[in-house]
């Protein structure tokens, strides 16, 4: 089963135990050990606290990471609009891709109150704007399979997700899922919405997981047929595939309302389309698009819980946001009213010189 992410809105300095049970057994749920139970919830309890100091419509996320064990701590807040302490609203708001130190002075702002969690996570990434808002991401890392401790890992490349329910369901209707070929490095994504949402639109979405799985290195249009033919007797689903090669071109395939893009420092650099039509009940027979060189853009993959406006006006700075950030930003500004939502973010891969 994909893992989903777990969500603790932060009003008020209450908050903070919440989180902080919430991460200690997220951690738990996924297998790791040791103090990084501990870890996970005294980061979560002291982002939440910060958060009901600094800002409002703030919220504490717990990902299990990607592609590794771990846990990606995600906190996001926006600053209170200057006279009312109400929300201002709008993608404008979120922060920029400014390093914390020139975004805030010594002394202002929450970064002094985070000093602690740079000792308490394994990486630690914070962008803030004064007057705008923060966002921070606190990950530890679990030791990876098979890897002794200390011993280095194969590098693979830097994720960033989130996978929300509707509220007041408990299952998802999306999922995801992402594959780095041993070989070369090719990297290919997924993300899958089954129709509707609750427990038969997560049948649907988990089983095109599972034909992703099995053979996530087939060409994209073949690739969809499998999915296509793993979701017949399903509600069905719409499905985005995407795929980086190492000489750095992207291959696209879709079919429904999944969006995808590559995002880069400079903004949205290529929004890919999709072909009408429900996989696995009226499919058409897909096809692939090819982008021949993304240099060096993020892919970036979500359902349609997030609002698609974004990509026409992202806000100052959204698209060039670390992805262990972006998924969670972006859907926290522009999640659509009554939906499940999954976003999925791939750093670009790192060539050699």
């Amino acid at each position: 089963m994909t893992a989903v992410t777990a969500r603790v809105p932060v009003d008020d300095d209450g908050a903070a135990p919440a989180a902080a049970r919430a991460a200690r057994r997220t951690a738990v749920e996924r297998g790791l050990t040791g103090e990084l139970p501990e870890r996970a919830a005294a980061c979560a309890g002291e982002l939440a606290r910060v958060l009901a100091r600094h800002s409002v419509r703030g919220a504490v996320y717990l990902q299990p990471s990607a592609l590794r064990p771990g846990l990606d701590i995600v906190a996001v807040g926006t600053d209170p609009a200057p006279g009312d302490g109400a929300d201002a609203g709008g993608a404008g708001r979120w922060p920029s891709g400014a390093s914390p130190e020139a975004a805030a002075p010594h002394g202002s702002g929450p970064l002094p109150d985070l000093e602690a969690l740079r000792h308490l996570a394994d990486d630690f990434v914070l962008r803030v704007v004064p007057g705008r808002g923060t966002a921070v991401c606190a990950r530890l890392r679990g030791p990876a399979p098979g890897v002794p401790g200390g011993a280095r890992e194969a590098a693979v490349p830097d994720v960033g997700v989130l996978r929300l329910p509707v509220d007041g369901e408990s299952s998802c209707g999306d999922a995801w899922a992402l594959e780095v070929a041993p070989g070369d490095g090719t990297v290919t994504a997924l993300v899958a919405d089954g129709l509707g949402h609750g427990p038969a639109a997560a049948e649907a979405a988990e089983r095109a997981v599972g034909a992703f799985r099995r053979s996530p290195g087939l060409p994209l249009p073949q690739l969809m047929r499998a999915v296509h033919e793993a979701l017949r007797n399903t509600r069905g689903a719409a499905v985005g595939l995407l795929r980086r090669t190492p000489d750095g071109a992207v291959g696209h395939c879709a079919v429904g309302n999944v969006r995808a893009y590559v995002v880069g420092h400079d903004g949205v650099r290529h929004r890919f389309g999709a072909q009408p039509g429900v996989v696995g009940w009226n499919m058409p027979a897909p096809t692939a698009q090819r982008l021949p060189d993304a240099h060096g853009g993020t892919l970036l993959l979500h359902s349609d819980g997030v609002d698609g406006g974004w990509a026409w006006s992202p806000g100052p700075g959204l698209t060039r946001l670390p992805v262990p950030l972006l998924p969670v930003v972006l859907a926290h500004g522009h999640r659509a009213a009554r939906d499940d939502v999954t976003v999925l973010a791939v750093a670009p891969a790192r060539r050699s010189p």
